[in-house]
């Protein structure tokens, strides 16, 4: 009876061992691709604490975050057949991508409002064709590497709260925005897409000391709209974040800040 005993507890030594291989394997694994918002630049700790890991260390992801501050459409592009980036790519479940703004801010922003001011909309539109050209070429990269994995697209918020300014960079914003939804009706299962923009309209106090990027509450705010996103379809449980290591936001002394919004005024930093 004994020996019995002994011989049935081995075997379900041996089978929880195999069982807990087999649920490390099944670990989906979260990648964001993008810019200096999937980065997580509008707080001190990005590594701990952006959206990103956020997302991750709720659902309990394997995490990779290959986002380039600066990034626009085209540099995504050329980004994806980086050898390492595309291996991550193949291995990926859920790619998360944050792209667009860039696009607007490094192509000469002050003229670009000018010209919307006049109510001369080419030079968005023109952004925008660029935008939906790199847009297809991404999706169809990136589908090339890895045909399985769901591509979740975010939306673009708008940092402005100045009302004259607010209601121009919004028209670019519209416009980007509603480039990544005609993209989705033309071709239905490119990619998800994720309303950062209406979940920012929404609230305040988003924004960092750098007047661009998301701070602490914007990146929780991030994460819960993905994480909405993720438990609609399917690959997730949970829809309140779990913050392991809270996000720190950036503070008026660091110099860092004052680069980042002349940048912004420029289109030469970010």
């Amino acid at each position: 009876m004994k020996k019995l005993i002994s011989v049935l507890l081995s075997l379900v030594i041996i089978l929880s061992c195999f069982v807990s291989a087999y649920a490390a394997q099944e670990k989906l694994h979260y990648l964001v691709l993008g810019d200096s918002i999937g980065v997580g630049s509008g707080i001190v700790n990005p590594g701990e604490a952006c959206y990103g890991k956020i997302v991750a260390n709720t659902n309990g992801y394997i995490y990779s975050n290959f986002a380039i501050d600066g990034f626009t459409t085209s540099n995504l592009l050329n980004w994806i057949d980086d050898q390492q980036v595309s291996d991550t790519i193949k291995s990926a479940d859920i790619i998360n991508i944050s792209i667009g703004g860039n696009n607007f801010i490094k192509n000469n922003l002050p003229w670009l409002l000018l010209t919307v001011t006049f109510g001369n909309m080419s030079v968005i539109n023109k952004i925008v064709e660029g935008v939906n050209r790199d847009l297809h070429e991404i999706i169809t990269k990136i589908k090339a590497k890895n045909s399985d994995a769901v591509i979740i697209l975010q939306t673009l918020y708008n940092p402005w709260k100045i009302k004259g300014i607010a209601g121009l960079y919004q028209k670019g914003v519209d416009a980007l925005n509603a480039c990544f939804r005609d993209y989705l009706k033309e071709n239905p299962s490119a990619y998800e897409l994720a309303d950062v923009c209406s979940a920012f309209a929404a609230e305040k106090n988003l924004i960092a000391i750098d007047t661009i990027h998301p701070n602490a509450k914007g990146n929780i705010l991030i994460a819960k709209v993905i994480l909405k996103k993720l438990s609609e379809l399917g690959l997730g449980t949970k829809t309140e974040p779990v913050i392991l290591a809270q996000p720190i936001d950036r503070v008026s002394k660091d110099p860092s800040n004052y680069l980042r919004m002349f940048g912004f005024f420029t289109g030469i930093f970010l």
